[in-house]
């Protein structure tokens, strides 16, 4: 089926298109800027630009994560979305980083976006941008593996307001509104807010479970030429999915969660080169449970006394973090040298946790550990050198020191990164890196320990890179090998997080193709395969196809991601094949309607889960085939 939508789009642009020499004069040789991505020297880098946005009917960012290669977009048991590495599933995500501009928006508690952010609507994104690689060598913030920089559009290109807003045959809806005007003086603002209704139902065992809700975003962004000021807000409300019913069907249950930042940069001397950035985020969550067969509280369980387990549970909690980093950059004509220092102070504190046991005993609960605040020091340094036009040697070092209140120690960690890009004709570009990292572990993994291991250690990470990308003509071909040694990984079993006692290692290979045809119309291809030491429970292998393109007043595409199935104790997960296609109608420069059919054929992607303490699983579909209606309207 997706061959004959694939040769469809490929013919209707060949009888659709304009005379070849209209195309040849649309036609720009990429040669030259194939390499020249946002920032090299960070890491291997995707970016995906406001026309392919357009173009792709990208929605939200989980819409363009889901792509990635050597990644999997999986549904937790709260009914989130969550990020996890080739070949496993993990229940809160601690390798991802995510940045609107030049703030960090990942969790103070889970170092994770599951709850607030993942499905940030795209509506004022200019663009994103996608690193495979230690982003902290360069922004001070809290290590990882992939980082995520989500780029806002500015005023100075989007002077006006529009409305978009779009409704899914599931029953949800959304609206949002973009403002944004240049002042006289310099300054400008864009201004976006949005609300969204959440619809999500699946059924397993004749038992339904629905992740419904609703979303608020609010952003703001006012700036001028050496300052820019950033706030976010978001609030979500919603049910529980499975939640941690220990039979995965709860009674009643709710999550709700508000975030808030505000972040200030300011640019100091004649070339900018010294830059001071503050911020402070605060998050409240709230989460309730009842059950009649249980609630898996790892913290509250005792497993010798069965009557100990909850039937009904409450929490309301607040997170800060308030972050300072100071950089200054050298350059010269061979070198560019960063220096900067960062400190960021995080707290935990518990407003309520009541707990109701099997014995109706109800008991109030404080923190389940003295682990309630982290300041994290950090001095970096990143040095780029360039032997001669073709090759440039890159050098990374970084220092982190831990100062917490109590429970664990004070530590200390050391992390590098050195590599090299070699440019030896127009048409090759070689990148390798190597690289030194560690995740430390956060409150929320403290918080849910094995009690039998509950002093946890930071996982270190060694990791290997190799990518080469040769271009001819309209056509580019990359390829990029990694191979991963992770040392004390922290992983969730169905009692608690515990350090792997053994080193274990993955290698991947991504395969990847793009032809322009012309400038609106372009086939993108993209294959990768990978290895795990450890026994899998996610995909190893997987792909995209997507064609894209336009003529006259109408943008078409369509799209098939594909990742393999697996089996795990004997549950066996089928191969995914989500077929994707839509057409957006420019009605006037200022006006286009869009249609948009997802996983047409109702091969989504499965996640796991569990129930009585892992006695048994089961797998339910990621996401359901949908079609969508939409409109943008610019004044």
């Amino acid at each position: 089926m997706f061959r004959a939508i694939l040769i469809l789009g490929l013919l209707s642009r060949l009888l659709l298109s304009d005379t070849l020499d209209t195309l040849l004069e649309e036609y720009q040789a990429t040669t030259e800027n194939s390499l020249e991505t946002i920032n090299e020297k960070i890491g291997h880098v995707v970016v995906y630009s406001q026309k392919e946005i357009r173009l792709m009917q990208y929605r939200t960012l989980n819409d363009i994560l889901k792509e990635l290669p050597l990644f999997n977009i999986n549904t937790n048991q709260f009914g989130l979305t969550n990020y996890s590495l080739t070949g496993s599933k993990t229940t809160t995500s601690g390798f991802f980083r995510f940045f609107i501009n030049d703030h960090e928006i990942s969790s103070g508690y889970d170092q994770s976006t599951s709850l607030s952010w993942s499905d940030l609507p795209l509506d004022f994104v200019d663009h994103v941008e996608i690193y495979y690689g230690e982003s902290s060598f360069s922004f001070g913030n809290e290590t990882g593996i992939y980082f995520v920089r989500i780029y806002t559009k500015s005023a100075l290109r989007e002077d006006g307001s529009k409305i978009a807003a779009w409704l899914s045959s599931k029953n949800g809806h959304s609206q949002s509104i973009t403002n944004s005007h240049i002042f006289e003086n310099g300054w400008s603002y864009l201004l976006f807010a949005n609300q969204e209704k959440i619809k999500k139902t699946s059924l397993y065992n004749q038992q339904k479970f629905t992740s419904n809700g609703t979303k608020h975003y609010l952003f703001t962004e006012i700036s001028n030429e050496t300052n820019k000021i950033n706030l976010g807000y978001t609030d979500v409300t919603k049910s529980n999915y499975t939640g941690l019913a220990l039979d995965a069907t709860p009674n009643d249950g709710e999550n709700l969660s508000k975030d808030f930042f505000l972040n200030y940069t300011h640019f100091l001397l004649e070339d900018k080169s010294l830059k001071a950035n503050f911020s402070f985020d605060i998050n409240e969550r709230s989460y309730e449970e009842a059950n009649d067969q249980g609630i898996a509280i790892t913290p509250l369980i005792d497993l010798s006394i069965p009557w100990s387990i909850p039937k009904n549970f409450q929490e309301d909690l607040r997170f800060t973090k308030s972050n300072a980093y100071l950089s200054k950059s050298f350059e010269s004509d061979e070198n560019a040298l960063i220096l900067a220092l960062n400190v960021k102070h995080k707290t935990y504190d518990v407003l309520k946790r009541k707990s109701t046991n099997f014995l109706n005993q109800t008991n109030e609960i404080d923190h389940y550990n003295s682990f309630k605040r982290e300041t994290t020091s950090s001095m970096l340094l990143q040095e780029s050198y360039s032997l001669h036009p073709e090759l440039l040697l890159v050098a990374n070092a970084k220092i982190d020191y831990y100062d917490r209140n109590a429970y664990l120690k004070d530590t200390s960690e050391k992390l590098l990164r050195i590599g090299t890009i070699y440019t030896p004709t127009s048409h090759f570009g070689f990148k390798a890196f190597y690289t030194q990292t560690a995740l430390t572990p956060s409150f929320y993994t403290i918080d849910y320990a094995n009690k039998n291991t509950p002093n946890l250690k930071s996982q270190e990470y060694h990791f290997y890179t190799l990518e080469a990308v040769y271009t001819e003509g309209n056509s580019k071909f990359g390829i990029t090998f990694d191979h991963v040694e992770i040392n004390d990984f922290l992983y969730q079993t169905p009692v608690g997080f515990v350090n792997i006692d053994h080193t274990i290692k993955t290698d991947g290979l991504i395969f990847d193709y793009e032809y322009s045809f012309s400038k609106r119309d372009k086939l993108h291809l993209n294959y990768y395969t990978s290895t795990l030491s450890e026994q899998i429970n996610n995909s190893t292998k997987g792909g995209f196809i997507k064609f894209m393109g336009g003529y006259q007043k109408f943008d078409y595409f369509t799209s098939l991601i594909y990742r393999n199935g697996y089996d795990y104790l004997g549950l066996e997960i089928p191969d995914s094949f989500d077929v994707s296609l839509g057409a957006t109608y420019h009605a006037t420069k200022d006006l286009s309607y869009s249609i948009k059919a997802s996983n047409i054929l109702d091969k989504s992607t499965q996640s796991l889960y569990f129930t009585n303490f892992g006695n048994t699983f089961f797998a339910l579909d990621d996401n359901e085939r949908s079609i969508m209606v939409s409109l943008k309207w610019v004044f």
